[in-house]
């Protein structure tokens, strides 16, 4: 741009005409021009610290350098790989980086006393995972004791110790090696257990046919978050908006990462030079995409109430003491919950109220003036009634020492009660919460009046009718006693049902197949995987049933696949009213279908079958016209024989049964050793 306005101001320019001190005086402004420029093109230089050494695992920073997103907001980032000299926290406090990523170790740092601040949660569940091997039998917690277990050290491995002592496991009872960050000690031996990523040294395994066994915390109720963006409290208070840029360009970032892994995994092996083969960054990225959720859940989301459970792990672990603060470790990049201008709106509606209230006492003789005021007064509480009304909101007043309740007429519209009849207190407003959000609710409320802090908070509260509206409330102390105890609290309350509506049906649009409400093939996994889990930890018994629409091709070509929907819906009828509500049912194919039936032995599971394949073959699909439609189906069964069976293997012999099922006849039932039924 500068040079194509030199060459349009030389040209306007007669040479003839102009002597050389015209020249002269014009270089001041293009000197100024130049420093101009380049002022508004500087960039500020940061640095990033990565864990480990170049990865999908970084993704979404690779994303954010190489498509501008940290130039766009004036950010020059240099990514750092991680090694064993050089960690994330260790060079954030030492002021070597200005921002890392690392996991739950920046929550236990900062309660003891660090100065942290954790920006954004990449990963909503851990990828940290024990493995073993299946041919050693460890597969669970207890079958570790005596055992030798690669670590790193406790507080960056909080999440094993944390499961460890909420089984009964004393860390003393394992014989805990430091990590050596190598596979193969697990492959050849040396170790019993080794700290793995879901996402990366499964692969390995899987490449040397070396079938494995995975320690998963979350099977423990230990489920933390992982791959955390962080930063110092230096940072935060000196540069707000470079901390609250980087947040915003990395999660930018992310987003594009995880909408484009291809691209990013083409941009490792070329500029990255990650010795990884394709093949397994897109087993990294796929296995990722299970851990950070980035359909359902906002990249980057975090949690008061999951920060605080984490912060109780370590407290049962007896890695830090009770009585821990959270105060200042979450960044908030400020409210988004409510609009910006409904609380300045309330906030000037309150000091009208105030003057309102002055000059009706002093100009008491003054009625014109008096009416006016009032109709001013009546018309702004209009506005801001129908401002909450907009946003489904209303405010609430509490005196913190009498307990007395005070909120809007749209809050007793939220709750499905006229004005008039509507009147709470502390004690009518904790028994209409939800009983499973009661407990957590009532803590946070008692935290907040030891600590003073603002509060906020999501919950179920019961309606007139008996129904449950979520809630979303924000509040901050605004009365104080002369003990500075607080007196007053004031606030929002936000009908937030249809959001969550809209999150549980994403949920469930995740897990259940369209047409028959099923679980579709992934969610079935993961449940029927939990269940194995559990009976081979308990001795319990398991059975697995695949099933087959006998001919379903044939009625899609002679029907169409509309009375092909209608087959299988009529089926997915038959399984609700026969099966019990504990049998997960999956949609796994087309028209075929896995069932899992827990505490169920082989001789009940093939009196089960017997009676699903009857009803089946029993039930009438009407077409409109002519005679209603019947079909059959084909059942191949398998029951849990040895602990080392796994979901895959029972899949897959059940799925043999089922093809001898459909070559011997159909309209059958077969297990895994013999003929049960044949047709009718």
């Amino acid at each position: 741009m500068f040079d194509h306005q030199r060459k349009k101001n030389s040209a306007s320019i007669r040479f003839g005409f102009t002597s050389w001190n015209a020249i002269l005086r014009r270089l001041p402004l293009v000197a100024a021009g130049m420093v101009i420029a380049a002022y508004a093109h500087a960039t500020e230089v940061v640095d990033l610290q990565l864990r480990w050494h170049h990865q999908f695992q970084f993704a979404g920073y690779y994303a954010a350098v190489e498509k501008g997103f940290y130039k766009e907001e004036g950010l020059d980032v240099r990514i750092h790989a991680g090694d064993p000299d050089h960690q994330p926290v260790p060079e954030v406090l030492a002021g070597h980086t200005q921002y890392a990523e690392s996991n739950s170790e920046v929550l236990y740092q900062r309660l003891l006393g660090k100065p942290l601040v954790a920006l954004a949660a990449i990963f909503q569940h851990s990828p940290s995972v024990l493995l073993t091997r299946r041919d050693s039998g460890i597969e669970s917690v207890h079958d570790l004791m005596g055992k030798k277990v690669m670590l790193m050290n406790m507080t960056k491995d909080a999440d094993f110790l944390s499961m460890f002592m909420s089984e009964g496991v004393s860390p003393s009872q394992v014989q805990i090696i430091p990590s050596s960050y190598n596979i193969n000690d697990l492959i050849s031996g040396k170790v019993d257990a080794f700290n793995s990523y879901t996402t990366n040294e499964p692969y390995f395994l899987k490449q040397h046919n070396v079938a494995y066994n995975i320690i998963d915390p979350s099977t423990y109720r230990i489920d933390f978050y992982s791959d955390i963006l962080f930063t110092s409290e230096a940072e935060l208070r000196d540069h707000p908006n470079r901390v609250e840029a980087m947040r915003r360009a990395s999660l930018k970032g992310w987003r594009y990462a995880m909408d484009h892994p291809d691209e990013i995994i083409t941009l490792l092996l070329e500029k990255y030079h990650v010795e990884k083969t394709r093949e397994h960054l897109e087993f990294e990225a796929a296995e990722m995409r299970k851990l950070i959720f980035p359909n359902l859940i906002e990249i980057g989301h975090m949690n008061q109430g999951r920060w605080q459970h984490i912060a109780d792990s370590f407290v049962n672990a007896g890695l830090i003491k009770p009585g821990y603060k959270l105060d200042g470790f979450i960044y908030d990049p400020g409210p988004k919950q409510a609009p910006a201008w409904v609380f300045p709106l309330l906030i000037a509606v309150l000091i009208i109220l105030t003057v309102v209230s002055a000059i009706t006492y002093y100009l008491q003789r003054l009625n014109r003036r008096l009416n006016k005021t009032q109709i001013i007064l009546s018309e702004s509480e209009e506005r801001l009634r129908l401002a909450l009304g907009a946003a489904n909101q209303a405010w609430f007043d509490i005196n913190v020492q009498t307990g007395a309740v005070s909120v809007s007429p749209e809050y007793a519209k939220i709750l499905g009660y006229e004005p008039d009849e509507f009147t709470s207190n502390l004690q009518v407003w904790e028994t209409g919460i939800h009983p499973d959000d009661r407990p957590l609710v009532m803590a946070t409320y008692h935290k907040r009046l030891a600590d003073g802090e603002p509060i906020a908070m999501e919950y179920r509260r019961q309606k007139k009718n008996g129904e449950w509206v979520w809630i979303r409330s924000i509040g901050k102390f605004t009365a104080w006693t002369p003990e500075h105890q607080p007196l007053r609290m004031s606030g929002i309350h936000t009908d937030i049902t249809a959001q969550k509506m809209v999150e549980f049906e994403l949920v469930r649009q995740a897990h259940t197949d369209y047409l028959t409400g099923f679980n579709n093939r992934g969610h079935f996994m993961q449940q029927a995987e939990l269940e194995l889990r559990r009976a081979v930890r308990y001795g319990g018994a398991l059975s697995i049933f695949m099933m087959d629409v006998d001919h379903f091709k044939k009625i899609n070509d002679t029907y169409g696949h509309k009375v092909g929907d209608l087959v299988l819906q009529k089926l997915a009828a038959v399984c609700r009213d026969t099966l019990r509500m504990v049998d997960i049912i999956g949609r796994v194919g087309g028209e075929e279908f896995a069932i899992l039936l827990p505490e169920t032995a082989e001789q009940e599971a093939i009196r089960v079958a017997e009676r699903l394949r009857k009803a089946i073959a029993n039930a009438k699909i009407p077409l409109g016209h002519g005679l209603p439609l019947s079909i059959t189906v084909s059942i191949g069964i398998t029951s849990l024989m040895s602990k080392d069976d796994n979901i895959d293997v029972l899949l897959s012999v059940a799925d043999k049964a089922l093809y001898e099922a459909k070559n011997t006849g159909r309209n059958r039932i077969i297990n895994i050793q013999a003929v049960v039924s044949s047709s009718t």
